[in-house]
């Protein structure tokens, strides 16, 4: 089962690509990056409130929302930054050094939630293994840029 939600997740990670792709391209007509990801939310938005209704959930207690720790909402401004940024970086210097960046950044930051089991996760010790795979992978980074 592990690794056909791996596969699927590889699959959503496709998909990103793709989202900045069109969200860049969006961007040409509209005035700024920034407006981009506006409708980028506003569409996902839309998509989630369907989604609700489909699914017959309920909106969220608002009450139950306002004692969360303030960072666990900080979310949905990560996601912002991380589309907005996207569609910035993508013209200047490509999809696949965007998304490589992206991705070595996030497996730095996963390996350190996990290794001290941040946010109440379970703890995942780094090993040799893993940080052989991150600079693996900021290597790729810059074989990707050069070539």
């Amino acid at each position: 089962m592990k690794a056909f939600y791996t596969l699927i997740d590889l699959l959503i990670g496709f998909l990103l690509a793709i989202q900045g792709s069109i969200n860049t391209q969006l961007t040409t007509f509209l005035k700024h990056p920034i407006q981009g990801a506006l409708v980028n939310f506003l569409v996902g938005f839309i998509c989630l409130l369907a989604l609700n209704v489909i699914f017959k959930t309920q909106i969220p207690d608002w009450g139950h929302v306002k004692t969360a720790p303030w960072y666990l909402l900080a979310g949905g401004m990560l996601g912002a930054i991380f589309v907005s940024s996207v569609i910035f970086f993508i013209p200047r210097i490509g999809v696949s050094t965007v998304l490589a960046a992206s991705i070595a950044g996030q497996l730095i930051a996963a390996s350190i939630i996990d290794h001290y089991g941040f946010f109440g996760l379970n703890v995942h010790q780094i090993s040799a293994g893993r940080i052989a795979g991150i600079l693996l992978l900021i290597s790729g980074i810059f074989l990707i840029q050069k070539y």
